[in-house]
């Protein structure tokens, strides 16, 4: 294990050469002479490029990918001040390799700040046990290949893994600072898209409903009177009455059964409605228990309403961010396209308002505070949940 407090120590005693080439990623640099003395190569290697996993900085050395003083080093040799060591690592030859599922679209770029256009399924950021394929892992990746140095690189917001659009990054430093300061002060506009269940009666209005944590074995969020302050804004941007065939079995006993403080399903699920919202306070998960808790779940989200194969998660995009610049001071303004599979989707809703419902895994239920009790079908604790739902799948059951 790489202490943070000696990492960066490091980072800040040694000068290191950053190239990057069609098919490798060259570090160079001589060990300092106060900190990490007498570490392994690999564990002072993952000192200086904690984005990489340390299971693939050793591989790296393991097959020889990295010189001291000239000489090829396999295993794992203590190190000693003043050598000088190049690492050439080689790339991964398509993005997909590296856990990313798609190029890195940029929406914005300048010498401070990059804005993205995250997918839906691609964390934000490391989580869990989860450390490689997120957007900044990417956005580094990028960084780096521009000569830029990643560890300048940092997140300013976040959006939830199944949210698409804008994610904003920091190049610098005191630019992160600065923007992070504007959103805390509440200077930084967004808004969202979202296709949810119902409508609410209102063409425009404002939910203000505070917002806590939920049951403790649970990831919901819930409505409760001492919850901090939160405030979203809706517009209706059009109705579908199209009556929607989905069974009860959409609000079943894994997707209805929620507490009333989280939400309560309409009566009326066939309808549905597309909705620019703004954000006046970011609460994690704000938008999706307001519209819950209004009656209107978003389509998809097995959180607060109800899964549907036709999603992995909530119809939810990240659509417009505007704030003024840190160094220059003029207006920024970001847009994200909405993606074509929930532009499509709401085109079929309107149609046949057809989704079909899905009954949610084994990990889901769990993140929930739940079990498949209910189907009378337990997975044996040999059987990995991977392999439990493919089985089910293959038989019907």
């Amino acid at each position: 294990m790489v202490d943070e407090a000696d990492s960066e120590a490091i980072r800040n005693e040694v000068p290191v050469e950053r190239l990057l080439t069609g098919t490798h990623r060259v570090l160079k640099f001589t060990v300092g002479r106060v900190h990490g003395k007498g570490w392994r190569l690999d564990k002072y290697l993952a000192a200086l490029m904690p984005t990489i996993s340390r299971a693939m900085i050793q591989r790296w050395v393991e097959r020889g990918a990295a010189t001291i003083d000239g000489v090829a080093s396999s295993g794992r040799p203590p190190i000693r001040a003043g050598q000088r060591i190049v690492l050439m690592a080689p790339l991964p030859e398509r993005d997909e390799d590296r856990g990313y599922p798609q190029a890195l679209e940029i929406l914005y770029r300048d010498r401070w700040l990059l804005a993205a256009n995250k997918p839906p399924g691609q964390l934000a950021h490391q989580a869990g046990k989860t450390m490689t394929g997120t957007l900044l892992n990417q956005v580094q990746d990028w960084f780096e290949a521009q000569s830029g140095d990643p560890q300048q690189v940092r997140l300013i917001n976040r959006i939830d893994r199944d949210t698409s659009g804008i994610v904003l990054l920091s190049l610098d430093v005191a630019a992160h600072a600065t923007v992070s300061q504007a959103m805390e002060a509440r200077d930084l506009d967004k808004e969202y898209r979202a296709i949810c269940h119902g409508a609410p009666t209102d063409d425009h209005g404002d939910w203000r409903d505070p917002i806590g944590e939920g049951p403790p074995e649970s990831i919901q969020r819930v409505v409760r009177a001492d919850g901090q302050e939160c405030h979203t804004e809706y517009f209706v941007m059009e109705r579908s009455d199209v009556r929607c065939p989905m069974s009860d079995a959409t609000s079943s006993a894994h997707t209805r059964d929620v507490d009333h403080d989280i939400g309560h399903r309409t009566s009326d699920i066939g309808r549905f409605s597309l909705l620019r919202l703004l954000l006046h306070t970011g609460r994690q998960h704000q938008i999706r228990v307001h519209a819950a808790h209004h009656d209107c779940p978003l389509v998809g989200d097995w959180v607060y309403g109800a899964a549907c194969h036709e999603l992995t998660g909530q119809a939810l995009h990240a659509a417009l961010m505007e704030f003024a610049h840190p160094v220059e001071k003029r207006t920024v303004r970001i847009e994200a396209p909405f993606p074509r599979t929930l532009a499509e989707l709401w085109t079929q809703l309107k149609a046949d308002g057809g989704l079909t419902p899905r009954t949610l895994s084994e990990e889901q239920l769990s993140k929930l505070g739940r079990t498949p009790s209910d189907d009378g079908i337990r997975r044996p604790s040999w059987l990995t949940v991977e392999a439990f739902d493919r089985l089910r799948r293959e038989t019907g059951e």
